[in-house]
């Protein structure tokens, strides 16, 4: 019952997160939105200055680790919390709420929210219902690499666990 309730803390400080970023500056998430959608912008809003690639990638690869870190550390708080005091039940702890969390954020927040809520769209493509709705694939792939990704998340958790 612990591990169901931190699961559902967890979707929602995700969301919590995740949608108030983008309400902030919709913009940083450009790579998130269908392509077609990102010409649209780009083409609308001439005053936007993309970054070049390497930049993005790089500042795109630096918050994804600031959040692996982020994740960690709160992962371990919960599954602490939960009851794991050994590394198998750490990580198997880890995992579970990782993966909720990683399918909720594919099919509620990408597939969901984002895909249907017009106050998330960019400026000047808010007329792009079945662009946006056409992002699906690119959304569930990212949702199987999140799975792959909670396995070495959830063994760092395991490991923190059993140290302490």
């Amino acid at each position: 019952m612990i591990l169901a309730s931190e699961s559902l803390v967890a979707c929602v400080i995700f969301t919590a997160i995740f949608v108030g970023g983008v309400l902030w500056n919709k913009e940083a998430f450009l790579h998130e939105y269908a392509p077609e959608v990102q010409k649209r912008f780009l083409e609308s809003n001439p005053d936007f200055v993309l970054q070049e690639k390497g930049e993005r990638t790089l500042g795109l690869i630096l918050a994804k680790i600031m959040m692996c870190i982020f994740f960690i550390v709160v992962l371990t708080g919960l599954i602490y919390l939960a009851g794991a005091r050994t590394f198998g039940i750490g990580v198997l702890y880890t995992y579970i709420i990782w993966s909720v969390v990683n399918w909720y954020d594919v099919v509620v927040l990408d597939m969901g929210i984002f895909a249907h809520w017009k106050k998330v769209r960019l400026r000047g493509t808010e007329d792009m219902d079945a662009e946006y709705n056409s992002n699906t694939w690119h959304h569930v792939k990212g949702g199987f690499f999140g799975t792959v990704l909670g396995i070495p998340i959830s063994l760092i958790c395991g490991w923190i666990i059993s140290i302490i």
